[in-house]
């Protein structure tokens, strides 16, 4: 059988590309390797701009928490809070949150077919093929490989190494702890709307530990070549959290993952097909968010495959308008991203303190993890909205100097 466009995999990127095409009369196949629902490490931590690419209501019963604030808890065991009134995202489970998003796809008038792994895959000038387990063998006019950091796609067509280079992954390993809704409460005050990161010694990493209703999802990640020994630092992360926050975890399964990156320096095009998500490797360097980015690249491959297709034209040099979008959209941030990054938790210690508490950095926070701005836009916001925050934050400073013992 024959499609428009043939996405592979059904994460946040593929499944909001195929909606996408679908809703502009593509005939689209949705392929998911594992049935759904299925597991996926991740923290489960999925921000208001993410939100805003769906352009519609998550259903209650998928939402663990809302999260109204941010935590930074630093290596000497000062933390540094950012609480907004507005929404700036919420938890989920992964496997329940993903298929939502295929289904919704599904619903939409997609083919999803789950259960069901890609094995290969081809471009030529006349078509796009995938080939599955069983040994069938589709074609499309297009297709998307949105397989994750694993991706088959990648490198079948050639985008990526046959094994992969840990100076351009993230590697991390998260689990999830069962504490009950008491415990929940307990571990965060009361207050378990506040996502808490903890930069972690050694450069470029960093911890999580992010309230769900009944569980404390926890968690490190960071450059891959800087993650060695993962399984004991992880350990000492999560019993160290234990230790703080006086809640007693009990391990059930550790989960490792790879995360994408260099994204905007790698190839992502061919003729006829596009890498998007974490095949693609957008993945917030410094924070490690990629559910957002990963949504987007489905919003603009969708949109550039679209045009093509309008325009009968299936050439590298038609989709790089893709490449050119995602770097448009994602260059500047994620520059500067890694350049805080790589001074990992020395920088936070220098800044973090001097914002606590500050009206104006919580705003910003709030409108960075809202995506109504980026990081490249915090400097213009500072310098645009500082006048009329002087007064306030003299009276911040003279309060903080009078309550310092001499």
């Amino acid at each position: 059988m024959t499609y428009d466009v043939i996405v592979v995999g059904a994460g946040p990127a593929g499944s909001t590309a195929a909606y996408d095409c679908t809703k502009q009369g593509l005939k689209t196949l949705l392929l998911e390797k594992y049935k759904l629902p299925r597991e996926k490490p991740c923290g489960g931590a999925v921000m208001y701009r993410a939100l805003r690419t769906i352009g519609e209501k998550i259903p209650p019963e998928l939402i663990e928490r809302r999260i109204y604030g941010l935590r930074f808890l630093l290596p000497d065991g000062k933390g540094t809070e950012f609480i907004s009134d507005k929404l700036i995202g919420i938890t989920v489970f992964r496997d329940r949150f993903d298929e939502f998003l295929a289904r919704r796809a599904s619903d939409a008038g997609a083919e999803l077919i789950d259960n069901t792994p890609v094995v290969d895959a081809s471009v030529s000038s006349k078509s796009a093929k995938v080939r599955l387990a069983d040994g069938r063998e589709l074609s499309a006019k297009f297709l998307l490989g949105a397989d994750g950091v694993n991706s088959v796609v990648s490198r079948a067509l050639g985008l990526r190494p046959k094994r992969k280079e840990l100076n351009k992954v993230g590697l991390g390993m998260e689990a999830d702890f069962h504490v009950g809704e008491e415990g929940v409460l307990e571990a965060t005050e009361g207050n378990p709307s506040i996502l808490e990161v903890c930069p972690v010694d050694g450069r470029v990493s960093y911890g999580w530990v992010f309230p769900k209703r009944e569980h404390l999802a926890i968690g490190i990640a960071g450059a891959g070549v800087h993650m060695r020994a993962l399984r004991p630092r992880f350990d000492s992360f999560y019993k160290s959290v234990e230790k703080r926050l006086g809640v007693k975890l009990n391990l059930e399964k550790r989960r490792t993952f790879f995360l994408g990156g260099d994204g905007l320096g790698s190839k992502n095009v061919v003729q006829r097909a596009i890498l998007i998500g974490d095949a693609a490797g957008f993945v917030d360097p410094l924070m490690g968010e990629g559910i957002a980015y990963a949504m987007k690249s489905g919003e603009f491959a969708a949109s550039v495959i679209n045009k093509a297709f309008d325009e009968n034209r299936y050439d590298e040099k038609t989709l790089s308008e893709y490449q050119n979008l995602c770097r448009n959209e994602f260059s500047a941030n994620f520059a500067l991203a890694t350049r805080v990054g790589v001074r990992g938790p020395s920088l936070a210690e220098i800044i973090l303190p001097k914002v606590n508490g500050h009206k104006l950095a919580a705003e910003i926070m709030t409108m960075v993890a809202r995506g109504e701005i980026g990081y490249k836009d915090i400097p213009y916001v500072v310098l645009k909205r500082l006048p009329r925050q002087i007064p306030t934050i003299i009276k911040h400073v003279v309060q903080s100097h009078l309550a310092t013992p001499n």
